[in-house]
């Protein structure tokens, strides 16, 4: 069973668990993400100290159980005035594809992406602090699910 961090913790404060579900793994995403290019992320580096001196957040987590892939979303402005949480679920089964990228711009600015394909929408999410041992990691486990996928069709 994955260690949920303190921040992961406070963003799932409204998603129940199943009887039985166990949480798999856990990744975090950056809610500040403007682009790739190098001014776009300095730009995106402001964004997120201006809102976190104002006593805010936006927090975005990627958690996969033994049961349902959920999309959980923390967004606090000014010291809790405005306060948004969401959480969606996803069947294992809905999940069609799983995939990985990395974007370099001017030899040393990187951006990592996951996303997830299910039957209706295609989630893609910029990852904060991840390697490529990460992203390997990542697209070796959600391949372990869809090769589950397929052997239960």
């Amino acid at each position: 069973m994955a260690e949920l961090s303190q921040r992961a913790q406070q963003a799932m404060t409204d998603v129940e668990l199943l009887q039985g579900e166990e949480v798999a793994r856990v990744w975090e995403a950056d809610g500040f993400f403007l682009g790739t290019h190098p001014l776009l992320k300095l730009m995106g580096k402001i964004q997120s100290m201006v809102v976190t001196l104002t006593g805010g957040h936006i927090r975005v987590f990627l958690v996969v159980t033994n049961m349902r892939v959920l999309l959980v979303q923390s967004t606090q402005m000014w010291c809790g005035c405005q306060k948004v949480r969401g959480a969606n679920a996803i069947s294992m089964t809905s999940v069609k594809e799983a995939g990985i990228g990395r974007e370099t711009q001017m030899c040393c600015f990187h951006s990592r992406v996951i996303h997830i394909q299910t039957l209706t929408q295609r989630h893609t999410l910029i990852v904060k602090g991840f390697s490529d041992e990460d992203m390997k990691s990542f697209l070796a486990y959600m391949s372990w699910v869809l090769v589950s996928n397929a052997r239960t069709v």
